[in-house]
C-alpha cells in the first residue's frame, strides 16, 4: 500500500518519509514528575494485569512512588501460580499473546512483575479478598503486604491520582 501526502511546502510524498520526519521531531524525554501513583487491579484478566503493571514501571520510571491495590479478583494476579486467563471467549490464547510480544521485543506480564518489584512498587493485597478467595499469605508471591481497607484509603487520600483497571 503506498500512502501519499501533502507536506507543509506543497510537495507530495511516501507516508514513510512522512512518519520519518515525524519521529525526529518527537520530543523523546520524559518528563520528571515526583508525587505518588495509585493502581487499583480488579480483575486478573492478562490483558489488565499486563496494563497495570505497564502503569507502575512507568509511574516509577517517571519518578513517582506507586502502590499497587490487588482486591476482588485481581487478587488472583499475586499467586504463585497465577495462571493468567483471557478476557472473553474468541481470544487469542494468552501463549499467542506473549509470543507476537516477545516477537515485537516488549516485555510480557512476568518481566513486568518482576521489573517492577525490582523498581519498588508497593504490592498491596487486599485482607478482605483474601478472605473472600480463601488465599493465604504464603500462597503469595514474595514482597506482597497485606492491607486493610482503611490503610489502603489512607494511602489513595495521599495519592496524587488513582487508577482503577477492571
Amino acid at each position: 500500500m503506498y500512502i501519499v501526502c501533502m507536506e507543509l511546502d506543497g510537495s507530495r510524498s511516501s507516508g514513510e518519509d512522512t512518519r520519518h520526519a515525524y519521529i525526529k521531531t518527537m520530543d523523546r524525554t520524559v518528563k520528571r514528575k515526583v508525587g505518588n501513583l495509585t493502581i487499583i487491579l480488579i480483575e486478573d484478566t492478562y490483558d489488565k494485569a499486563l496494563t497495570a503493571f505497564n502503569l507502575g514501571v512507568a509511574g516509577v520510571e517517571m519518578g513517582m512512588t506507586v502502590s499497587m491495590f490487588f482486591t476482588a479478583r485481581g487478587i488472583n494476579v499475586l499467586k504463585k501460580a497465577y495462571k493468567p486467563r483471557r478476557s472473553r471467549w474468541g481470544e487469542a490464547p494468552i501463549g499467542w499473546k506473549e509470543t507476537f510480544i516477545r516477537r515485537r521485543g516488549g516485555p510480557t506480564l512476568s518481566q513486568l512483575m518482576y521489573q517492577a518489584k525490582d523498581m519498588g512498587v508497593e504490592l498491596l493485597a487486599c485482607y478482605t479478598s483474601l478472605i473472600s478467595t480463601g488465599l493465604k499469605e504464603p500462597h503469595l508471591i514474595s514482597g506482597v503486604r497485606v492491607v486493610r481497607m482503611v490503610e489502603f484509603l489512607e494511602l489513595s487520600v495521599q495519592s496524587d491520582s488513582q487508577y482503577v483497571i477492571g
